[in-house]
């Protein structure tokens, strides 16, 4: 998974909603929004593999504004 794409992915998500991440994975509309913006980036991407990475990113704190 390349993270650095997937970072884009998140701050332009952020951008249009001003949500955190925990939103973004228990929100049902926006959690089938973003691995289709990701996978428009990255095509291999699987919305678990999203979702596992994006939660380690927040665990490091890479996921500010």
């Amino acid at each position: 998974m390349n993270n650095k794409s997937l970072l884009d992915c998140w701050k332009m998500i952020r951008r249009e909603h001003d949500d955190l991440v925990d939103r973004l994975l228990c929100d049902p509309q926006l959690r089938r929004q973003f691995p289709e913006s990701v996978s428009s980036i990255i095509p291999k991407a699987n919305e678990s593999n999203i979702q596992w990475t994006l939660l380690g990113m927040r665990k490091q704190k890479k996921l500010t504004k």
